[in-house]
């Protein structure tokens, strides 16, 4: 008996040894992620953590970092608040267990998660967390019980990325919005953002359908026993909306009305706002269906204050009507874009601002090689249509240069044409959104091929960082 107990705690030393080196490693290597927007986590733990007294809780994903203006709404309830809201790709649990330590007595809770399949649900992505841990470990301890095996199961995948930039030197350093330096000391995306950037206005491949499929039971389950846990801690919790692109939705109204009344019923605690009222208008937007321009973050601030003072039992109403919607300049993406020898390949159609290439002239279905051109007589190429490669059967390659002008692809833009196996990018990874299920339709063998010196910056963008299943590198 006693050599079966010796020969089953050796097997579990074994199991155990490599995971205890890797932490080991994990935590005495330097940080790698502290200049990524992951990293802006532990700035905002840090508030959560530090706000003493009675505060507003507003939780959520990327909709509220770019949708809060916590200096106002602070100004409307006279109470201090804090952006607990960062990225959807951790997932709407993770943000929810992370607060829980940090609830207490007179605090008021507001859950406004996007309205999507994923935030509406318990996904939860460990690698992405461990990047937003990795700038302060200590962390690790608010992460949750229930978490801490999926955290474990990809902490050897994450320490060999860390690792392969430390030995590289090539620490993720992200430019533009989309950087630690973008938010406040509130947590709220604070560049200005006067326009929507997206071309139609809206991203089709992110349709938002209102029905009552989005309402996960296990979720919901969830939901409400977080908020009997805050409510056992003496706070109010309450469910509202994140801000919805209007050109975005594309369930009935009945579909609306009834996926509103089936959530006030399945939910414990109350919802606070009309999802009428955050359907907004696409003017308001700034690169997605859920993130809004400066403007719009100015409106759903003020939407926001005017449900929780309704239910603090305060009689003073915002006026949200004076956050009028900004109007962007005709020729916003028109920058004289003259045609190059690429267009002579491509059949393009005018969108808001510019074309989109909806298929191949018969010239280019004879092309193993295409470059997206920059512009077709001085109209902007911004975008790639459903099948715009369809009709060819030789078509390898398709190049997407530094240069082009191409900021989206509709959900089919790449299927169609068996032959493609290559989509080379050379544009900041920022400057091309693209929807995972983009990806998922592309021709089987088909992979997006990016410069080698890239690769960090792609593997930590907000948009790119969950696709990078689908990315090699060039030379490989």
């Amino acid at each position: 008996m006693k050599k079966i107990i010796i020969s089953v705690l050796h097997a579990v030393i074994l199991l155990i040894t490599p995971m205890v080196v890797l932490a080991a490693v994990t935590f005495a290597a330097p940080c790698q992620y502290d200049e990524t927007f992951l990293g802006e986590l532990k700035d905002k733990h840090a508030r959560l953590a530090s706000v003493e007294g009675e505060k507003i809780v507003v939780i959520g994903g990327s909709s509220m970092a770019f949708g809060l203006d916590s200096a106002l709404l602070e100004e409307y309830t006279g109470m201090p608040v804090v952006n607990y809201g960062l990225y959807a790709t951790i997932g709407t649990k993770a943000m929810l267990d992370m607060s829980r330590p940090y609830i207490g007595k007179g605090d008021i809770v507001v859950i406004c998660p996007e309205t999507d399949e994923q935030t509406y649900s318990l996904y939860y992505n460990a690698h992405s967390m461990w990047q937003a841990l990795d700038c302060d470990l200590s962390m690790l301890k608010d992460a949750g019980f229930s978490n801490y095996g999926k955290l474990l199961a990809v902490l050897p995948e994450f320490t060999a990325e860390k690792l392969g930039f430390i030995r590289t030197d090539s620490k993720p350093s992200p430019s533009g919005i989309y950087a630690e330096s973008s938010f406040n000391e509130y947590g709220d995306i604070s560049v200005p953002r006067p326009y929507n950037e997206m071309p139609a206005f809206y991203d089709s491949s992110m349709a938002i359908s209102l029905t009552t499929d989005l309402l996960n039971e296990e979720f919901v389950e969830y939901l409400n026993e977080y908020a009997a846990y805050c409510s056992l801690r003496g706070a109010d919790v309450y469910f509202s909306f994140s801000p919805i692109n209007a050109d975005a939705v594309v369930s009935t109204a009945e579909d609306r009305t009834e996926f509103y009344r089936s959530l006030g019923e399945q939910l414990h605690f109350p919802v606070i706002s009309d999802v009428n009222d955050y359907i907004l208008d696409s003017a308001y937007f700034y690169d997605t269906n859920f993130h809004l321009n400066s403007r719009g973050a100015l409106l759903r601030t003020s939407l926001l204050a005017d449900d929780l003072l309704r239910v603090m039992g305060r009689t003073e109403r915002v006026e949200t009507v004076k956050y009028t919607a900004p109007t962007r300049p005709e020729d916003y993406f028109s920058l004289k874009f003259n045609s190059d020898e690429n267009a002579k390949y491509y059949l393009c159609e005018e969108i808001e601002g510019g074309l989109m290439i909806t298929g191949l002239t018969e010239e280019g279905k004879s092309q193993t090689t295409l470059q997206i051109p920059r512009g077709v007589d001085g109209k902007a190429v911004l975008a790639i249509g459903d099948n715009a490669f369809a009709g060819s059967d030789v078509l390898e390659t398709v190049i997407i240069g530094e240069y082009a002008a191409v900021r989206s692809l509709t959900t089919e833009a790449l299927a169609g044409c068996p032959t493609l196996q290559r989509i080379e990018v050379y544009v900041a990874p920022s400057a091309l959104p693209v929807d995972i299920e983009t990806l998922n339709r592309m021709p089987e063998g088909c992979s997006v091929y990016i410069p080698a010196e890239a690769y960090s910056e792609f593997a930590t963008d907000y948009f790119w960082s969950s696709k990078m299943k689908f990315v090699e590198t060039l030379g490989e």
